[in-house]
């Protein structure tokens, strides 16, 4: 079990981090995430020994974010903007994730491999979305997930390069009566 103090420092690194990233891109450096943080490098390095560690942490802690966010909109929202939204931010976030992916598989980490239990929950919690919605008539019934999870990645790929279809991926998702 991890110290209340170390999993604070750890959040306050994992944050400061992706805030350095966004700027700073790749290049960021360790000792400016750990100024930011408002920890010591030492502290820093004994959470992630090396900055592929904190790039992988980075990318699991977003992909949990997501999965808590599908619960979020899975219990409060009606279920068409609750799909809808979480299709969006999805592809709001491939650009940023992408970056990081990237980085891993150049320095020889498959971060797919390591996410597979991720992986997996987010399939579920599209799909329980996607199904929910379709219940509820708000979207195609003709549409199972393996498309919507075509159309995330190809509507992300199209975001990583500044284009943004998502509003006519999701008309076609959409049941018109």
């Amino acid at each position: 079990m991890i110290r209340s103090d170390a999993a604070r420092n750890r959040a306050k690194v994992l944050e400061a981090a992706e805030a350095v990233l966004d700027e700073q891109g790749l290049s960021a450096r360790m000792d400016e995430i750990a100024r930011r943080a408002g920890v010591g490098v030492g502290t820093l390095y004994r959470h992630f020994a090396t900055k592929e560690a904190l790039y992988q942490a980075i990318v699991t802690a977003r992909v949990d974010q997501l999965l808590e966010e599908a619960a979020r909109l899975r219990a409060g929202t009606d279920p068409a903007t609750a799909f809808f939204a979480f299709f969006t931010r999805i592809v709001a976030d491939a650009g940023r994730q992408k970056t990081l992916t990237d980085a891993l598989r150049v320095a020889g980490i498959d971060v797919k491999a390591q996410q597979t239990g991720q992986q997996a929950a987010m399939r579920a919690a599209i799909d329980d979305l996607l199904r929910v919605a379709q219940t509820a008539g708000a979207v195609r019934a003709d549409v199972a997930l393996p498309e919507v999870l075509a159309l995330l990645r190809g509507a992300g790929l199209a975001a990583e390069t500044g284009a943004y279809p998502v509003g006519i991926v999701l008309d076609g998702l959409r049941r018109t009566a």
